[in-house]
């Protein structure tokens, strides 16, 4: 077997187990939301999604991105860790310092935030709870960072999946114990993280050394400051549709967008999972300076690239059995929103070349322009859509929004870190996997038998598979090696008949 062939089946290898432990992770979420949504009402889910947003927005906030330089730094002091571990306690106590900061602030101001920008549909408690959620939410990311790394795929993946059961055991506990309704999920997020996040310090312990230094904060603070403005940008650019729809059509519009995305973070999930092995791999690859390392990043992007477009689709064909078979009727209206959140998260895979470009550069500023596009396109479309349309105008925003700030950040990722990218074969999957999306509406909004759907829906899917292979969007080869990884006995037992 050749090396090409040893690299592709580590890396399928690597990405499997991530995929893997994300799907277990959304399973357990998925076979969970019969019990949840009859025991939660959709203005429960609001109560949550803003909760999580609030607590995620000012972490990010305070914490200026210093995980991609704690990220991007480890590939550069790997070989010298007594470096690492200086800079990496030093970016932690800068961040405990300002969530000290940061939660004396929150702790007075909390009962403003609810009034101002919610409405007072969250409490000031609440609100406090939610920034020492987002807190832990950030600490237990970033040391997650440090696992992918390390390419620890499997360690990644128990902690993945004991997240989850540890979660949904304490709301269970909750809900069945004191008859809590969206309290019991905040308690069990928050015992969950804390959980988590003493886990996480005790297995990347070994990369913390108790060296202060002034010299590797101030470097890390150069690299990730440009951070700031684009986590800022996109603070605004995902809270304020949330914030729209509180204020204009209440929490029950909030609750569909959030089990909307519930359902369409599936792919986000798989994305991120195969993102561990990818971002990896980009650094290696962009730090062997050759050109044929750069022709090996953009033949494994065009190939991750499918395979994310093949399980967004797959999702958005069969996001209304989904919704019916697990939640109730009052959630149905939902269904219309997921096609449109996945074919968001579609668009996003382009980041997953770009932002890796700009990394390397080390030209982080070159970020902020997409947001700026972004987040003022997005403001602009949601003030117009959200009062005629709600949820589903804010995430028709959010999605033609992230398509033109990605366009603007993959022109200066190429400009930073050029690629040899045929740019006709990445837009061309865009448009086919477009035009086989656009039917699946009428098809979801007919009256046609509930079997009968799900057949046509299958024969489209198989449609777009045989398209993709005669556009050549995915070898042969590449489908038999994911196959081989996916059902091994199988293979070996097809390779047996065949010889």
């Amino acid at each position: 077997m050749s090396n090409n062939n040893l690299k592709q089946k580590g890396f399928l290898k690597d990405s499997s187990i991530y995929s893997l432990s994300s799907v277990i992770s959304a399973g357990i979420a998925f076979i969970t939301l019969p019990i949840y949504t009859r025991f939660l009402s959709p203005a429960d889910y609001g109560i949550i999604a803003l909760f999580i947003m609030f607590g995620q927005i000012s972490s990010s906030l305070l914490s200026i991105g210093l995980q991609s330089a704690s990220y991007r730094y480890y590939f550069k002091y790997n070989k010298n860790i007594e470096v690492y571990k200086s800079l990496n306690f030093s970016i932690l106590i800068f961040l405990l310092f300002v969530y000290l900061l940061g939660g004396v602030g929150i702790y007075y101001l909390a009962d403003w935030f609810s009034s101002t920008l919610f409405d007072s549909k969250i409490t000031g408690k609440l609100i406090r709870w939610s920034f020492l959620s987002g807190c832990m939410e950030y600490l237990f990311y970033y040391f997650s960072l440090i696992l992918t790394a390390q390419s620890r795929s499997v360690t990644f993946s128990v902690i993945t999946i004991s997240r989850a059961i540890i979660r949904t055991a304490f709301s269970f506990y909750f809900i069945f114990m004191y008859s809590l309704t969206y309290l019991a999920m905040i308690y069990a997020i928050l015992l969950t993280q804390g959980i988590m996040v003493i886990s996480l310090l005790f297995l990347t312990g070994n990369l913390l050394g108790i060296q202060f230094s002034s010299y590797h904060l101030k470097k890390s603070l150069r690299f990730s400051y440009p951070m700031v403005l684009r986590i800022g940008i996109g603070a605004i650019s995902t809270s304020f549709d949330k914030v729209m729809l509180t204020n204009f059509t209440g929490l029950i519009s909030v609750g569909y967008y959030s089990i909307a995305d519930k359902f369409a973070n599936l792919l986000k999930l798989i994305m991120d999972a195969v993102g561990k092995v990818w971002n990896p791999f980009f650094l290696i690859k962009a730090h062997e300076n050759t050109e044929e390392a750069k022709k090996a990043i953009v033949s494994r992007y065009i190939e991750i690239t499918f395979f994310f477009m093949l399980v967004g689709f797959v999702i958005i064909c069969f996001s209304e059995e989904a919704i019916k078979l697990l939640t109730t009727s009052e959630y149905y209206p939902a269904m219309y929103i997921t096609p449109l959140f996945t074919y968001y998260y579609i668009i996003g895979i382009t980041s997953m070349l770009s932002i890796p470009q700009i990394q390397f550069s080390e030209k982080t500023l070159s970020i902020l322009p997409a947001s700026i596009v972004g987040v003022t396109l997005n403001i602009t479309l949601n003030i117009f859509l959200i009062p005629k349309f709600g949820a589903i105008g804010a995430v028709v925003a959010l999605t033609i929004s992230n398509l033109l700030g990605n366009m603007v950040r993959m022109y200066f990722g190429f400009r930073v870190y050029p690629l040899p990218l045929k740019w006709w074969k990445l837009v061309g999957m865009y448009l086919v996997t477009l035009a086989f999306v656009v039917p699946i509406y009428p098809i979801m909004a007919s009256n046609m038998n509930f079997l009968f759907k799900i057949v046509v829906k299958l024969l489209i899917i198989l449609l777009f598979v045989i398209t993709s292979l005669k556009l050549n969007y995915i070898s042969k080869e590449n489908i038999r090696l994911l196959f081989s990884k996916m059902f091994p006995k199988l293979m070996i037992r097809f390779s047996y008949q065949k010889t």
